[in-house]
């Protein structure tokens, strides 16, 4: 069984359980409540009560499908990504470029994920948060391995600049991936926008020249 995944034993065979899957995150794109899970079984191409045997509730099924979809959308992140710079401002932009790869590839999978986490079930709130929680934990872990301090202002402390990075992070995240219009967005223009505000991140916003002092 998957880390995190709420199937029930006896497990479905791999072929179908991605046919769900795949089902599932088209069918929840119209809302939580509004899902039909006779449409999902009906694309899926199995029994309703196939379904419920595995899955429980349809609750399950949703957590379930958010769990595998925020794991294999990570999983594809980090084999895409390759080896990462250790300069700070570098990964961060090899990182969102990827991102933006994989997000044109799977779209329907990215917009499931980002209003799963902006607009989360009232009922799935709290499990929602807590999957969420436990994946930024591991995505940051994956961010600071190797990364090269050296380079840093001498008044710069890295425990400062990691706190500001993951705030930048955070914030973007939620301009771009918690819109309703998400699907709309130019992401070239998207990308362009980003690089603006990592340019300002690499170079600061403060004059070179020293304050005057009476």
């Amino acid at each position: 069984m998957r880390r995190g995944s709420t199937l029930r034993e006896p497990y479905i065979d791999e072929q179908k359980r991605q046919r769900v899957i795949r089902a599932s995150i088209e069918e929840f794109a119209k809302g939580y409540e509004a899902a039909s899970t006779n449409e999902i079984v009906r694309k899926a191409g199995i029994s309703k009560g196939l379904l419920f045997h595995y899955f429980g509730s349809k609750k399950n099924l949703y957590m379930s499908v958010f769990t595998d979809s925020a794991e294999q959308t990570a999983q594809a992140l980090l084999s895409r990504v390759g080896e990462l710079p250790g300069d700070v401002v570098e990964r961060m932009i090899k990182l969102a470029l990827t991102k933006l790869e994989l997000y044109r590839e799977d779209p329907d999978t990215w917009l499931f994920l980002a209003d799963a986490v902006s607009n989360p079930p009232s009922e799935l709130k709290r499990e929602i948060r807590s999957a969420q929680a436990e994946l930024t934990r591991a995505s940051m872990k994956q961010f600071l391995t190797g990364l090269d301090f050296a380079q840093l202002r001498p008044d710069v402390e890295p425990a400062q600049l990691l706190k500001f990075v993951q705030l930048v992070l955070k914030g973007l995240e939620q301009e771009y991936l918690g819109r309703s219009d998400l699907a709309s967005l130019d992401w070239d223009q998207v990308m362009k926008e980003f690089m603006v505000y990592i340019e300002l991140l690499r170079t600061g916003i403060g004059s070179q020249r020293k304050p005057d002092r009476d």
